[in-house]
């Protein structure tokens, strides 16, 4: 068996086997036409640098994945993530571990590139869950009917973004909504092309900007709209960034223009939003609990380095379980006095000092404390952390954090 990186030439066959595995329908008969011709084969190839597989020993491709490098928001601070897509097995090829030797390649590889997390959407939680990753976001599925949106004044305007200028708008908008928020991806011109990239009139695909009344640009939505077969259309909100919560009015305002048109909005919302407030009548919004995608610490270390610590000086040994990745296990004792840290890793069987770890968890409950999904209370009820001493300083350091990420891979 070899595991690395597929080459130019193997890309169409990476895709076949993408295609194969999801039951995509794709004709490749103007890769396999085109395939030797200048200038088209670089085409064809196009993307191949995240692709990684693993190889037969007759040097058959039978599994591979990508795996795509982003920057996100972690505690202030921005830092590596590698993004997992396609895992993808021939079906003749399943079962024999070669997605298992991929993850191990991928790890090493990210720890070694300085990656702190790696972040993926599941088929299966429990599959996924064996290679170090954990549930670390959920989101709000709201649905609300039109009329409901009737009760906010519109206070501003709303203007249908239709140039640089106002994409620029956009771009700042949503850097700014992300700084207090956790593995946001930071995200590049090519990323942000993918969300300007959709006609209104070819798509249905709409990004408004809400201004206010000194004609500040201070939230936008990006929405299309569905049809299933009523006279009425449906709202599906992309992404919708507000900076205040005049702006997040100001945009449920304009929803409520479309009662002629549309029944109802669903938005697929992060979980730290609870509209229910807004509205004068509860009973009207629909709300379901959804899981999204898993989160993993690559590097242990790092990410003790660069979570914000409480105020003043402290200190907390953690000891860490990584079955996946050893590299990762070990006790590490976390001392903060004001600016200053230090964080020091030693084996698991002991720590400098010859007392206990403060708390015993995995690298999966680590990754969820360390982001704010969930706190160690939290964890030691369900009996994924044990909490030895220091309770209210590990509260203090693992405290709810607001997740958002709305990037797919």
């Amino acid at each position: 068996m070899e595991v690395r990186p597929i080459r130019p030439e193997e890309k169409t066959t990476f895709d076949k086997i993408q295609t194969i595995a999801f039951m995509f329908r794709r004709d490749f008969s103007k890769e396999e036409k085109e395939g030797g011709t200048p200038g088209a084969q670089q085409l064809v190839n196009d993307g191949y640098k995240t692709g990684r597989a693993a190889f037969d020993d007759n040097g058959k491709m039978c599994s591979c994945f990508d795996l795509i490098p982003y920057e996100v928001t972690f505690d202030g601070h921005t830092v590596q993530m590698g993004g997992i897509g396609g895992v993808a097995s021939l079906p003749e090829e399943r079962e024999k571990k070669y997605i298992r030797h991929i993850f191990e390649y991928a790890m090493n590889e990210m720890y070694e590139n300085g990656y702190v997390f790696s972040y993926l959407y599941p088929f299966s939680h429990v599959y996924y869950r064996k290679f170090g990753y954990e549930l670390n976001m959920t989101t709000k599925n709201y649905s609300i009917p039109t009329s409901s949106f009737r009760q906010f004044a519109q206070t501003g305007r709303m203007s249908m973004v239709t140039d640089d200028a106002e994409r620029q708008t956009v771009k700042k908008m949503y850097e700014e909504f992300i700084k207090d928020k956790n593995l946001s991806v930071v995200r590049t011109d090519k990323l942000w092309q993918r969300r300007f990239d959709n006609d209104p009139y070819r798509d249905s695909v709409f990004l408004y900007i809400w201004y206010d009344s000194q004609n500040e640009a201070r939230g936008y939505v990006q929405y299309h709209t569905e049809k299933s077969g009523g006279i009425k259309a449906t709202i599906v909100i992309r992404e919708l960034v507000w900076l205040d919560p005049e702006a997040l009015r100001g945009i449920f305002a304009f929803m409520g223009k479309f009662g002629s048109q549309v029944e109802k909005m669903v938005w697929k919302a992060p979980s730290f939003v609870d509209l229910v407030p807004f509205f004068d009548e509860p009973y009207d919004i629909g709300q379901e609990i959804h899981m999204y995608g898993m989160n993993r610490i690559v590097n242990v270390q790092k990410a003790l380095e660069t979570i914000a610590l409480p105020e003043g000086s402290g200190e907390v040994v953690i000891r860490v379980r990584d079955g996946f990745f050893p590299m990762n296990t070990g006790n590490y004792r976390i001392s903060w006095n004001g600016r200053n840290r230090s964080v020091q890793k030693t084996d698991a069987g002991s720590v400098q000092t010859g007392a206990g770890p403060d708390l015993l968890c995995d690298v999966q409950a680590l990754s969820q404390l360390v982001t704010g999904f969930l706190t160690p209370t939290d964890l030691e009820v369900v009996g994924k952390v044990r909490i030895n001493a220091k309770r209210d300083v590990l509260s203090e350091l693992f405290r709810p954090k607001r997740l958002f990420i709305n990037d797919y891979f």
